[in-house]
Formats: structure tokens, C-alpha cells, sequence
């Protein structure tokens, strides 16, 4: 699953979020962090049924009912992934980068 994550994330929907982001939010207006949230939750909205076709694939013996298995496992999956990568998983790795990756202020 790894891997799988990586190759969607850093090369197909890490990209999509960003652009999709920065259509909807107004950089000039709003706090930058609300870009952070942004891609965060597209990410979510586009990793999740991803990541759950993959694990269907996988883990789950669907046989014919692949499609149903796929769309329960997202339904299942979803407020999971998106409550930790909102509440606990993003504002960890944004505090441990932001310690480790200190800009230089003078």
C-alpha cells in the first residue's frame, strides 16, 4: 500500500490538490493557512476512494461485487481518513517540519 500511496500522491492527486486549491482559495484575502486546509481536504476527497479501490483490490476478496466492495470500503474509510489528517496526522507533521525546517529570521 505504500508505494501505491506514493506514486498517487507525489505524481497524480498531490498536483490536482494544489491546483484545485488555489482555485478556491483567495490567497489575496485570506490567511495562507486556509491553503494549507484546502489542499489538505482535497487530497482527502481525491486520496480516499483511491486508496479504498487499491485496498479492495488487495486485501478484500470482492469477486463480482467489486464495485460494491469499493464504494463501502471509501464510505467506511472516509471520515477516518479525513478526521486524522485534519485533527492529528497534518498538525503533527506541520509541527515536527516546522522544528526541523526553521526559516532564518533576522
Amino acid at each position: 500500500m505504500g508505494p501505491v500511496d506514493f506514486i498517487l500522491d507525489f505524481f497524480i492527486i498531490g498536483h490536482l490538490a494544489k491546483k484545485k486549491a488555489f482555485q478556491v482559495v483567495d490567497l489575496e484575502n485570506g490567511h495562507p493557512f486556509h491553503l494549507v486546509i484546502a489542499i489538505s481536504v482535497v487530497s482527502i476527497i481525491l486520496m480516499c476512494p483511491c486508496m479504498s479501490f487499491a485496498a479492495t483490490l488487495l486485501f478484500k476478496n470482492a469477486g463480482s461485487q467489486i464495485i460494491a466492495v469499493w464504494l463501502q470500503t471509501t464510505v467506511l474509510n472516509f471520515p477516518m481518513a479525513f478526521f486524522l489528517q485534519l485533527c492529528f496526522a497534518g498538525p503533527i507533521v506541520r509541527f515536527v517540519f516546522g522544528k526541523i525546517f526553521r526559516e532564518n529570521r533576522a
